[in-house]
């Protein structure tokens, strides 16, 4: 270590260590920008990509190969052997191809994104001139090992600058220079996030490449000037990265949305056509009849009511999907388990723990989870079980929690396990298209707990 700081110097050892943390920087951005952006929503996971991604990657593993061979030559600067002499006529020429190929590869981004998009014909033939220049430097470069025009070693393998090196300077200035005025006269019809890679990409690299030409110091500004763009690139780019993560999350929940809606609507429509079909006015006559001759039988009379207002609740929800109060709900639900009592006896069980009821749900929103709760969850228990009704108020919002709790083993089928999710889907596809709050549900061997949560300024009454 001591022999390479006396050999390259105190200045280009601290360069090699800057330039060598850098490198580990720019292994960690490419790996993260390699990444596919996601985001999870219950079960799925979905990917989408960031424009500029891959165009961006290319640029950063350039940059890593442009530092990574400007380390090697200055640890083969002075070494007189004929290893050291390899190893820096091969990292020099690279170097150079490397550097050459990220100005190249920022022309290629002007005519690609810029030129080739908006159909600007001048823009693109003026981006392929530049190219030209460079592939005249490419040549110039090829023929330097046998010249020494761009570069030569002298005879203690030091690094000096060629009589033609003032050629490949101009050909990356005038190509900065040029990017620069693309980038103003061009700015409106580019996007911000481009934009802000060409000027990043440009202006500090050109004053890399200034202070190297003005100072003639061992001091590689370029390398400098390169990896801080990288930073800030990266900065914009994860800045872009959240920009984009939320628009995808809002276009998705957009899209489910208008999903919900098109289900519900059709729900609805295939409901008007069941309610023409069984014309409920005369059912629901029939059974006020029916009740008015069971006066004599409080059991019956009291079974053939709750009847009634059970269907009353399910002709008025069927085709309709309005803003109800809690209270006309849970008539619904109580009609419902009052006839479920009937059938299930001791096996089932109801608690009400209800701190709030000022509010609204849309209709036939709470009466279906009940519903799942008796029918797919208590008479699987072998014991039965209870169900708990809780309403409670919390910063979000209001909660509704309908929770079903079995006795003994449950003997659920595959049929009533898809009954009980067509009913979640039916109250998910209500909240949505109401945007009223949304749907959770936990589940395990015990039994479900399936949780609406309202917004609170879509659902107070008042």
């Amino acid at each position: 270590m001591q022999e390479l700081v006396e050999r390259i110097g105190i200045q280009q050892f601290i360069q090699v260590v800057v330039e060598i943390w850098s490198e580990m920087f720019m292994m960690i951005m490419i790996f993260s920008l390699s990444m596919k952006m996601k985001f999870s929503d219950k079960d799925k996971v979905y990917h989408f990509d960031i424009t500029y991604t891959k165009d961006i990657v290319i640029f950063y593993n350039a940059i890593l190969l442009y530092n990574f061979f400007n380390i090697l030559g200055i640890i083969a600067d002075g070494s007189a052997t004929k290893a050291g002499a390899l190893v820096a006529g091969i990292s020099d020429f690279l170097y150079y191809l490397s550097g050459g190929f990220l100005t190249f590869f920022l022309i290629q981004l002007i005519k690609k994104h810029i030129a080739v998009r908006k159909g600007m014909e001048g823009l693109r033939k003026a981006a392929v001139f530049m190219q030209v220049l460079h592939a005249g430097l490419l040549v110039l470069l090829v023929i330097t090992p046998f010249t020494g025009l761009l570069y030569s070693f002298d005879e203690k393998n030091f690094y000096q600058r060629g009589p033609c090196f003032f050629i490949w300077s101009a050909v990356t200035i005038a190509s900065f220079l040029f990017i620069i005025f693309v980038y103003i006269t061009k700015r409106c019809k580019t996007d911000i996030f481009l934009r802000r890679i060409i000027c990043v990409s440009v202006i500090i690299p050109l004053f890399g490449v200034f202070l190297n030409i003005v100072t003639n110091a061992w001091i590689s500004f370029n390398n400098i000037a390169a990896t801080i763009a990288a930073f800030i690139i990266f900065m914009f780019y994860e800045k872009n990265r959240t920009y984009a993560a939320v628009q995808r999350y809002r276009e998705l929940e957009r899209a489910k949305t208008e999903l919900a809606e098109k289900m519900l609507a059709l729900e609805q429509s295939k409901n008007v056509i069941l309610l023409a079909q069984i014309q409920p006015h005369f059912i629901n006559n029939y059974l006020m009849s029916l009740r008015s001759r069971c006066r004599d039988d409080a059991e019956l009379y009291d079974y053939v009511t709750n009847f009634s207002r059970y269907m009353r609740a399910h002709f008025s929800a069927l085709g309709d999907s309005k803003m109800i109060s809690f209270e006309q709900e849970m008539e619904s639900v109580e009609a419902y388990l009052a006839l479920e009592s009937e059938n299930f006896g001791d096996r089932l069980n109801v608690e009400y723990d209800i701190e709030y009821d000022s509010f609204l749900v849309p209709s036939f929103s709470v009466q279906p989870l009940v519903e799942n709760a008796v029918r797919h969850g208590i008479a699987t228990f072998d014991g039965g079980g209870t169900v708990y009704i809780r309403v409670h108020r919390q910063d979000s919002g209001t909660v509704i929690n309908i929770i079903d709790v079995g006795i003994g083993k449950s003997n659920i089928t595959k049929r009533q396990s898809e009954r009980k999710r067509i009913g979640y889907d039916n109250v998910r596809a209500r909240l949505m298209s109401a945007s009223a709050g949304h749907f959770d549900i936990i589940s395990d061997e015990h039994g479900t707990d399936a949780r609406i949560i309202l917004a609170e300024k879509k659902t107070e009454i008042g």
